[in-house]
């Protein structure tokens, strides 16, 4: 009897599931709290981008999806670096932060229906929960 072994096609996206940071943004107190959140963030983000720029699916819906995903972290990524070092108003702070945790909310919906669609039989929540 030989040994069956069986190539996973989303490689990559394991890969990156144990390289990102759980983050719950939501959960921060004030805006330095908050701050290494959105450094994390960022941080996340670039390991997304990095692992999607060089996976290319053979399944077109799964390279909409790598695209969608893409496109989210760029939009996020433009958002965040668009943060002055300098923003520190106790009253504001929390109208940023709010829009920063809707957008990467969305962002893991997003990547967790591509790791559903590119992993055959996985959970939708593998790599939303990684992020």
């Amino acid at each position: 009897m030989t040994a069956l072994t069986i190539a996973r096609r989303a490689m990559p996206l394991d890969d990156l599931v144990v390289r990102v940071y759980h983050l719950e943004l939501k959960e921060c107190r004030d805006w330095a709290e908050f701050k290494e959140g959105v450094r994390l963030l960022l941080r996340n983000l670039d390991e997304v981008l990095d692992t999607l720029c060089w996976y290319r699916p053979a399944d077109g819906r799964v390279r909409r999806a790598v695209d969608r995903v893409k496109m989210k972290a760029i939009s996020l990524r433009k958002f965040c670096a668009a943060i002055p070092d300098s923003f520190d108003d106790p009253e504001r702070w929390q109208d940023v932060a709010t829009h920063i945790i809707a957008n990467y909310e969305q962002f893991r919906i997003e990547a967790g229906l591509l790791y559903q669609l590119a992993v055959p039989g996985s959970n939708f929540g593998v790599l939303r929960a990684a992020l």
